[in-house]
C-alpha cells in the first residue's frame, strides 16, 4: 500500500507553480490566472491572515460564492497554516448561524461589500495583480505547519437535527491527488470543471489533483452548472476534458447534447445504476468513485466502466486499506455482504468538538498496529471475484439523494418543529427526498406551510422534494413505523382528485408533458410540479421538452417561478402576445 502523506497542500501547489509558473491554474469567464499569479495572490492574502493571528489549529470561515477569489482564499488559508470552513452564502441565515456558531472560526473571509456576521474578524478578499510575494515558510507563520494539522471542516447533515463538522487533515490529500492524477490521466493540458459546491468535500477532489498535474481548474457560475443544456454547452465551450458528476445529473444531459466523446467522466456521490453506466461509458472514460467526507473524499474507485450489469465502486485508492466485516467485526467471506470499514491517512480527525460522535464512528483498528483507527462507513458491500466492491445498501437510515448525504432525523426534526405537525418521516424514492407528514388530529398540513419554514433554516438539498400528507403513518405489528407500507408519491397523487382539467391548447400540452416527465397518468392544472414528485433535475428535463414541443424559449428559473400548468401556460401564452 503506497502512502504519500508527508506533504501539506501548500507544498503540493508550490511545487507545481515552481515548474509550470506560466501555465493556467484557474479560469472563470474571461479571467485566467497562471500558477505564478494564483500563488502570488494567495501569498499576499496569507500574510494578511497571519497578521490577524491565523495559523495551525485555527479555523477560517469562507462565506463566499464560487469564484476565483474563493480559490485564492482556500490557498491562502492553507499557506497561513489554518483550515477553512466553507459556508455557502446562499444557505438560509439560520443554517449559516448554526455553522458559524459551531465552528467558532478565528475569522471570516468574504468578498468586498458582502454583509456577513458571525465571526470576530471579517476580511474581504480582493485581487491585487502585479505584486510579488514569496512563499511562506514556518518562520513566517505563527507556528510550524505539519501534515497532521487540519486542512478543512465540512459540515454534513446530522441525525440530532443540527449539522456536524468533519475535521479533515492534510494527510490524505496527497494520496487522493496522486491516485486521481494517475487514474484519470490528468496532465498540464487537462481542463477540469469544478462542478461540486465548494461547501462539499467533492470540491477537494477537483482542486488538488488538477493542480498536482499542472492542469487548469475551470470555474463557472451556478446557472451554467445546471444539468441539461447549460452544462452541456459549458463543457463544450470551455473545452473541458475531465468532470465529476453525480449519476442523477446525467439524465438531463441526454436530451441536451450529451457530453463530448473522449471526455473523462468520474461519477460519485450516489449509486450508479447499470443503465447509466451502459449509456455513458461509450466513447469516454467513465469511473465510479466512492467515499464519505470522513475519509478525505474517496475510499475506492473503479476501473473504467464497460456498461456491465452492476457498476462496481472499485478497489481502495492510494494509501487506503479496507475491511468488509460482519456485525461482530469479523471479516466476511469473499462474495458475502458486510459493512465496509476504511483505514489510512485520509481518515478525518473526527467531528468538531463532538467526542461521543467521533468515538461512535472512528473505532480502534483490530487488524492494525497500536493506536490505529478505522472508520465505520455504514455502507454494505460485497466483493466480486476480481476484487472490486459492489455497493449493496446502508446499515442505517442515512440517505443519498442526488449526491448529497442526508440524515433523515435532521429533516424530521425541522418538520416536527412546525406548528401543527404531529408526526413526520423522511425517506428517499427514485432519487427524491420525500416527507410523510401527519397533522395534529390527523389533519393534513398545507404543503407551503411546511416548506416555507424549512427553506428558512435548511439548505436546499435538505428541503423535501415531495410532501405527502397522511391521516396517520402505517405501523408494523411491533408498533414501529412501517416504511415499506408508505405510499409512493405517485400512489398518493393518483388517489387524489386531479382538480380541473386543462382547457387551453397550451394547458393541454403542458399537462401532458408534466405527466410524462413525472411518470403519472394525470396532472391537475393547479398542482405544483415540486409538490407532486418533481425536483430540480426533472425540472430541467421538463423545460427542455417544453422548448422542443412549443418551439419557445423558456428559462429554468421562469419555470421555478411558475411551477403549475395553469401559471406556466399564462407565462408562455403571454410571451406570444
Amino acid at each position: 500500500m503506497t502512502v504519500l502523506s508527508a506533504a501539506t497542500t501548500p507544498a503540493l501547489f508550490e511545487a507545481t507553480a515552481a515548474v509550470l509558473p506560466d501555465r493556467p491554474a484557474v479560469a472563470m469567464d474571461s479571467t485566467t490566472l497562471t500558477y505564478a499569479e494564483l500563488n502570488g495572490e494567495a501569498n499576499r492574502l496569507a500574510r494578511r491572515l497571519v497578521a490577524h493571528g491565523v495559523g495551525p489549529e485555527r479555523l477560517v470561515a469562507l462565506a463566499m460564492p464560487r469564484s476565483i477569489e474563493f480559490v485564492i482564499a482556500i490557498l491562502a488559508v492553507h499557506k497561513a497554516g489554518a483550515a477553512y470552513v466553507p459556508v455557502d452564502p446562499d444557505y438560509p441565515e439560520e443554517r449559516k448561524r448554526q455553522m458559524l456558531d459551531d465552528a467558532a472560526a478565528h475569522c471570516l473571509l468574504c468578498l468586498p461589500g458582502q454583509d456577513v456576521a458571525g465571526a470576530p474578524v471579517i476580511l474581504s478578499v480582493a485581487r491585487e495583480p502585479g505584486r510579488e510575494e514569496p512563499n511562506l515558510g514556518d518562520e513566517d507563520r505563527i507556528g510550524p505547519l505539519r501534515p497532521g494539522h487540519p486542512a478543512y471542516v465540512i459540515y454534513t447533515s446530522g441525525s440530532t437535527g443540527r449539522p456536524k463538522g468533519v475535521l479533515v487533515t492534510h494527510r490524505g490529500i496527497p494520496n487522493l491527488a496522486d491516485d486521481y492524477v494517475r487514474r484519470q490521466e490528468l496532465g498540464p493540458g487537462s481542463r477540469l470543471l469544478a462542478f461540486a459546491s465548494p461547501s462539499f468535500d467533492a470540491a477537494v477532489a477537483e482542486f488538488w489533483p488538477i493542480w498536482q498535474a499542472g492542469g487548469c481548474l475551470v470555474l463557472a457560475s451556478a446557472p451554467d452548472l445546471v444539468p441539461g443544456e447549460p452544462l452541456s454547452r459549458l463543457v463544450r465551450d470551455q473545452r473541458i476534458t475531465h468532470v465529476t458528476l453525480p449519476p442523477s445529473a446525467l439524465a438531463p444531459l441526454e436530451e441536451a447534447g450529451g457530453l463530448p466523446a473522449g471526455l473523462t467522466l468520474l461519477v460519485a456521490g450516489e449509486a450508479c445504476p447499470a443503465p447509466v453506466a451502459k449509456r455513458w461509458a461509450v466513447d469516454r472514460v467513465m469511473i465510479n468513485a466512492y467515499g464519505p467526507t470522513e475519509t478525505t473524499v474517496a475510499v475506492t474507485a473503479s476501473e473504467p466502466l464497460t456498461g456491465e450489469e452492476t457498476p462496481p465502486i472499485g478497489r481502495p485508492i492510494t494509501g487506503v486499506r479496507t475491511y468488509v466485516l460482519d456485525d461482530r467485526l469479523r471479516p466476511v467471506e469473499d462474495g458475502d455482504v458486510g459493512e465496509l470499514y476504511a483505514v489510512g491517512p485520509g481518515l478525518a480527525r473526527g467531528y468538531l468538538r463532538r467526542a461521543a460522535a467521533t468515538a461512535e464512528r472512528f473505532l480502534p483498528d483490530p487488524f492494525g498496529g497500536p493506536g490505529g483507527r478505522m472508520y465505520r462507513t455504514g455502507d454494505r458491500v460485497r466483493t466480486r471475484p476480481d476484487g472490486q466492491y459492489v455497493f449493496v445498501g446502508r446499515v442505517d437510515d442515512q440517505l443519498k439523494v442526488r449526491g448529497h448525504r442526508i440524515e433523515p432525523g435532521e429533516v424530521e426534526a425541522a418538520l416536527l418543529a412546525v406548528d401543527g405537525v404531529a408526526q413526520a418521516v423522511v425517506t428517499e424514492h427514485e432519487n427524491r427526498l420525500v416527507a410523510y407528514v401527519v397533522g395534529a388530529g390527523g389533519e393534513r398540513v398545507p404543503t407551503e406551510k411546511l416548506l416555507t419554514p424549512l427553506r428558512e433554516q435548511l439548505p436546499g438539498y435538505l428541503v423535501p422534494d415531495v410532501v405527502v400528507g397522511l391521516p396517520s403513518l402505517p405501523v408494523s405489528p411491533n408498533g414501529k413505523i412501517d416504511r415499506v407500507a408508505l405510499p409512493t408519491p405517485e400512489e398518493e397523487h393518483a388517489g387524489r382528485a386531479a382538480g380541473r382539467a386543462p382547457l387551453t391548447p397550451t394547458e393541454i400540452i403542458l399537462a401532458e408533458l408534466f405527466a410524462e416527465v413525472l411518470g403519472v397518468s394525470t396532472v391537475g392544472v393547479e398542482d405544483s410540479f415540486f409538490e407532486i414528485g418533481g425536483h430540480s433535475l426533472l425540472a430541467t428535463r421538463l423545460v427542455s421538452r417544453v422548448r422542443e414541443r412549443l418551439k419557445i424559449r423558456l428559462r429554468v428559473q421562469a419555470f421555478f417561478d411558475a411551477p403549475t400548468v395553469a401559471r406556466l401556460a399564462k407565462v408562455l401564452d403571454g410571451a406570444h402576445t
